[in-house]
C-alpha cells in the first residue's frame, strides 16, 4: 500500500473515533442531578478492528470460453460489445466431420432397430414351433393310448381326424413355402433402402471434403493419409448397404428355399404316417404299431426339447439386438453431442468483453476465444489481504470502498465472499474478498484499482 493510503486510512480512523466520542459526551454520557459536568463512565468500550485491503473493479459474472476439440472457426457471430443472451451462438467450428459420424451412427442405428425386429419375430416362430411340438407330443402319446386298446368306432374317427390335421398342415407348409418364396418383405426392404440413401449421402459429403486434399500434391501426407481413410470406410460404408439391399431385392436365399421344401416333405411325411396309422387301426392292433408309437412319442419329445431351445437362443437373440439399439443409440447421442460442440454458446447473459479469434484461423481445445461479462453491476476483489488480516472479517461486514480514478467519492460496500484457497502474492499468502457495490452514478470500469477498509467490532 502507499503512503498516500496509509496516512488516509490513519485520518479516517482519527475522524471517525473523534465523532463517536463526541456522539456518546453529547447523548449517552450520564450527567449529575444538577445538570453539571458529564461523568467519567467507568466502563470499557470496545474498540473497532480496522482492516485495509487493495483491489479491482470486477463484473458480476465473468468468464474465458473455449472449445472442448480443435478446429478451423467458420462462423465468429459477435463482436465486441454485443449484448448476448444465454446459449446465444458465438463462434463455430467446421463441422463436417461430425456431420459425417452422426449420419453414419444414425445409419447404424435404424439397421439396429431392424435387427430387433427380426429377433422379436424369430421368437415368435420358435414360439409357435414350442406349441406345435407340444400338441406333436399330446397327439403321439394319445396314439400310443389308443393303440394299446382295441380300437373303438370313436378312435377311428380321431385317426381320421388326424389324418384331416395332417392334410391341413400340408397345406400350411405348401402356403409357408409360396412366403418364402416371394423374398423379403416391403418393410425390410424399405429398410434397407433407407440405410443405401444414407451411405450415399455420407459418401457423397466425404468425398467432396476429402477427395481434393488426397489429389492435392502440397497437403501433408498425415492429411492426405486420414482424408483417404475416411473416403474409404465411406465408401466401404456404402457398399455394405448396397449389398444388403441386393440381398433383400434378391428374395429368400438357398438354404431358406430348401428349409421351406422340407417343410412341405415333412408334412406329406406326417399325412402319411397318419394315413398308414389309420389302416393299421382298421387292421387291428398289432406290437408293431405299440413300438412305432412309442417311437413316435420319444421323436415328438425330442423336437420339442429342441424347439424349446430355440426359443431361448431366440430371446437372447432379442436381448443382444435391443443392447445394440441403446449402443447404437449411445453412439448417435454421442455424435450428436460432438456436433453441438462445434458451436460455442454464452454460457449467461452479458456483454461480449472480446473476441480473441477471426474466421480462418485454427484453434487447440482450451484455448481461450472469447470473453463474455455480465456488465449490470460491478464488485470488488481485494488483491493483497493477507492471513493475519482475513481472520478478523466476516460475510457482511460493512467497508468503505474509494476508487483511485474518483478518490473524493468513496463508496460504500459490503462483504459478501472470503475465498477458501490462498494465492501466495510477493510471499505473501493472500485471500481474495468480494466486496459488492451500491448502484452508484460512477462511471466505473472492469480494472479500475480501489482501496477497501474494513472495519469490525471485536
Amino acid at each position: 500500500m502507499t503512503t498516500k493510503r496509509i496516512l488516509l486510512s490513519i485520518g479516517i480512523v482519527a475522524v471517525l473515533s473523534g465523532l463517536g466520542y463526541w456522539g456518546y459526551l453529547q447523548y449517552l454520557a450520564p450527567g449529575t442531578e444538577n445538570g453539571g459536568d458529564t461523568a467519567v463512565p467507568t466502563t470499557t468500550t470496545q474498540t473497532p478492528t480496522t482492516i485495509t485491503a487493495e483491489g479491482q473493479i470486477v463484473p458480476l459474472a465473468q468468464a474465458n470460453l473455449t472449445f472442448v476439440g480443435s478446429g478451423l472457426v467458420t462462423i465468429v457471430v459477435v463482436q465486441p460489445g454485443d449484448f448476448v443472451e444465454k446459449d446465444t451462438t458465438l463462434l463455430t467450428l467446421d463441422t463436417a466431420e461430425q456431420e459425417i459420424a452422426l449420419r453414419q451412427t444414425e445409419a447404424a442405428l435404424a439397421q439396429a432397430i431392424a435387427n430387433v425386429q427380426m429377433a422379436e419375430a424369430g421368437v415368435l416362430a420358435a414360439e409357435t414351433a414350442v406349441s406345435a411340438a407340444e400338441v406333436g407330443v399330446a397327439i403321439a402319446e394319445a396314439n400310443h393310448a389308443l393303440l394299446a386298446a382295441d380300437p373303438t368306432e370313436a378312435q377311428l374317427a380321431l385317426n381320421e381326424a388326424l389324418v384331416g390335421a395332417a392334410e391341413a398342415n400340408v397345406g400350411l407348409a405348401v402356403g409357408n413355402q409360396s412366403v418364402t418364396l416371394e423374398g423379403s418383405t416391403d418393410a425390410q426392404i424399405r429398410a434397407a433402402e433407407a440405410a443405401l440413401a444414407a451411405a450415399q449421402v455420407a459418401y457423397i459429403t466425404a468425398r467432396d471434403a476429402y477427395e481434393p486434399v488426397t489429389q492435392d500434391e502440397n497437403a501433408l501426407s498425415e492429411d492426405r493419409e486420414q482424408a483417404q481413410l475416411q473416403l474409404n470406410a465411406a465408401l466401404a460404408n456404402l457398399q455394405s448397404a448396397q449389398a444388403a439391399l441386393d440381398e433383400a431385392l434378391a428374395g429368400a436365399s438357398g438354404a431358406a428355399q430348401t428349409a421351406a421344401a422340407g417343410g412341405v416333405q415333412a408334412a406329406q411325411n406326417e399325412q402319411a404316417a397318419a394315413e398308414a396309422e389309420l389302416a393299421l387301426l382298421q387292421s387291428g392292433t398289432q406290437a408293431e404299431r405299440l413300438a412305432v408309437a412309442q417311437a413316435e412319442i420319444e421323436a415328438a419329445q425330442q423336437l420339442l426339447a429342441e424347439v424349446t431351445l430355440q426359443v431361448d437362443l431366440a430371446e437372447t437373440a432379442v436381448t443382444q439386438a435391443e443392447t445394440a439399439v441403446q449402443e447404437a443409440q449411445t453412439q448417435v447421442d454421442a455424435a450428436q453431442l460432438a456436433l453441438e460442440k462445434r458451436s460455442l454458446v454464452a454460457p449467461f447473459g452479458g456483454t461480449v468483453a472480446d473476441v480473441l479469434v477471426d474466421v480462418g484461423e485454427t484453434v487447440t481445445a482450451g484455448q481461450p476465444v472469447a470473453i463474455v461479462a455480465d456488465l449490470s453491476g460491478w464488485q470488488v476483489e481485494t488483491t493483497d489481504l493477507i492471513e493475519a488480516d482475513v481472520v478478523e472479517i466476516a460475510r457482511d461486514d460493512a467497508a468503505q470502498i474509494q476508487v483511485d480514478a474518483f478518490a473524493e467519492q468513496p463508496l460504500t460496500g459490503r462483504v459478501v465472499e472470503i475465498s477458501e484457497l490462498a494465492a501466495e502474492v510477493r510471499g505473501d499468502q493472500t485471500y481474495a474478498v468480494t466486496l459488492a457495490l451500491p448502484e452508484s452514478d460512477l462511471p466505473l470500469r472492469w480494472g479500475m484499482s480501489v482501496f477497501v477498509t474494513i472495519e469490525r467490532n471485536q
